[in-house]
C-alpha cells in the first residue's frame, strides 16, 4: 500500500509541476500578445491540474474528453470542486481547439486573460485539495 501511495504522490507532484509550467508559459505568451497560444497553454494547465485531482482519487480517465466527463461526475459526487471549474475547463478546451485548428479564429486579449485567470483559480483549488508542490523533495 505504501508503494502505491508513493507512486500516486509522485504522479500528482509531476502533474502539478506541469500545471505550473503550462500556466507560466500561458502568461509569458499572453504578455507577448500570442493570445491563441496562451489559451492553449492555459487549457493544458487546467487539464493537468484535473489529472492531479483524479490521480489523488485513484480515478482513471483517457484523453481530454474523458477527463472532462470523469471530472464532471466526480465533482457532482464529491462537491470538492464546483460547477465553475468544470465549465471553465470545458470553455478553455473549446477555445484551445478553436485557436489551434480554426485558421480564421480570433481569440482576443480579454478572452485569453479570462482563461488564464480561470487556470490560476483552477490550480489554486486543486492545491487546496491535494496540497502545494513540494519542490524540495527530489527523492522521487
Amino acid at each position: 500500500m505504501r508503494c502505491h501511495y508513493m507512486e500516486v504522490s509522485r504522479i500528482m507532484e509531476q502533474q502539478l509541476k506541469i500545471t505550473q509550467e503550462r500556466l507560466d508559459a500561458a502568461k509569458y505568451l499572453f504578455d507577448g500578445g500570442f493570445y491563441k497560444d496562451s489559451v492553449s497553454r492555459a487549457y493544458y494547465s487546467m487539464y493537468h491540474a484535473a489529472m492531479a485531482i483524479l490521480t489523488l482519487r485513484d480515478v482513471k480517465a483517457r484523453g481530454s474528453s474523458g477527463v472532462l466527463r470523469v471530472l464532471g461526475l466526480y465533482m457532482l459526487q464529491e462537491k470538492d470542486m464546483g460547477h465553475y471549474y468544470a465549465s471553465a475547463l470545458k470553455f478553455a478546451k473549446e477555445e484551445r481547439k478553436k485557436g489551434d485548428y480554426d485558421i480564421f479564429a480570433e481569440i482576443g486579449e480579454e478572452e485569453a486573460e479570462t482563461i488564464i485567470g480561470d487556470a490560476e483559480k483552477f490550480l489554486k483549488r486543486v492545491e487546496e485539495l491535494v496540497g502545494p508542490i513540494d519542490e524540495g523533495d527530489t527523492d522521487g
